[in-house]
């Protein structure tokens, strides 16, 4: 078994049966394209399973491993967007009091 060492910014691209190891630090996004991962985080309690489309927020640091299996698969690691950030559009007309908007 080949253990890799990667960049967490890179996408991770594993075969049948590969591991990768990466260091999270601070909040981070973990998810998973295709296949099926196994993934084990130094300080967690269970191991985690994602399949494709499934994703796993993670707060802290620690080594993780990714293993792939039942076939390749293809996972991303993200930092989480800071608390409070939203991604949902606020219309100008809800930021005014009534009636204001007509004044533009």
């Amino acid at each position: 078994m080949t253990i890799s060492f990667t960049d967490p910014g890179l996408p991770g691209q594993l075969q049948e049966g590969q591991v990768q190891t990466r260091r999270l630090q601070g909040g981070v996004r973990i998810r998973v394209n295709s296949g099926l991962v196994w993934l084990t985080i130094a300080g967690c309690r269970e191991d985690i399973w994602l399949k494709a489309g499934r994703s796993f927020d993670f707060h802290g640091r620690g080594e993780a491993i990714f293993e792939a299996v039942n076939g390749a698969a293809e996972f991303t690691v993200t930092p989480l967007p800071p608390k409070g950030a939203s991604d949902d559009t606020v219309r100008i007309a809800k930021l005014l009091p009534h009636g204001l908007i007509r004044w533009f």
